[in-house]
């Protein structure tokens, strides 16, 4: 059990949204904060318009359910494959990493809110980005930040992880659990999700894998 989670939502034949987050408190006080969030989410997720705006009413309904000490960091982000673009908004989570077809690594969607569940009015801005065939995107909660990094607003670490991994996305996926696994510190217990997520052929189209492990 833990507080991680990941949501996926279709959203019609062009648009798919994603989900990720971490509820503060680790393995069984995370989780319980859970039921009621994803309740929340999967009821937003089919009808709210923007990646901002979805976590701009998740939080907003999130404050009146969860005890005062408690908070979940969440990203939100919708691909449209009829644009070729990936919208982000970033409620207090760790950002995202996107190698793209060069093979150049960025990282995107930085926290522009707080987390859910401090404030009852935080907004939160959508930053777009320009998606291609071959580009690679990896999600994660802040497990996966904090087994193996030193510098947690830049993350070499991981972003030389991601440019260094073989080609798609589960090369890339399957190196970063390989490095968390070498580096993470003995007795390091905090949850970890990775969600990856590659373009292949027609911008329409896009291959993903996840894990997760409390």
């Amino acid at each position: 059990m833990g507080g991680d989670f990941y949501a996926f939502e279709a959203r019609d034949a062009n648009r798919l949204t994603l989900v990720i987050g971490d509820a503060c408190g680790r393995g069984k006080e995370g989780a319980e904060l859970l039921p009621g969030v994803l309740r929340i989410l999967e009821q937003l997720s089919p009808v709210t318009t923007r990646p901002s705006r979805l976590l701009e009413e998740l939080n907003r309904r999130v404050v009146g359910e969860m005890p005062s000490d408690r908070f979940v960091t969440a990203a939100a982000f919708e691909f449209d494959a009829k644009a070729g673009t990936l919208t982000v908004a970033n409620a207090g989570h760790v950002p995202a990493i996107l190698r793209d077809a060069r093979g150049k690594v960025h990282v995107i969607g930085r926290a522009s809110g707080a987390p859910l569940g401090v404030f009852p009015q935080c907004r939160y801005s959508d930053q777009r980005y320009r998606m291609r065939k071959n580009d690679v995107i990896v999600f994660m909660t802040d497990g996966i930040v904090e087994a193996v990094e030193t510098d947690l607003a830049t993350m070499p670490r991981l972003t030389s992880f991601v440019a260094q991994a073989p080609a798609g996305h589960q090369g890339v996926h399957r190196s970063l659990l390989e490095n968390v696994d070498r580096f993470a510190p003995e007795q390091f217990e905090d949850d970890m999700t990775l969600v990856s997520l590659e373009v292949v052929g027609p911008i329409a189209t896009v291959r993903a894998s996840a894990v997760g492990c409390g």
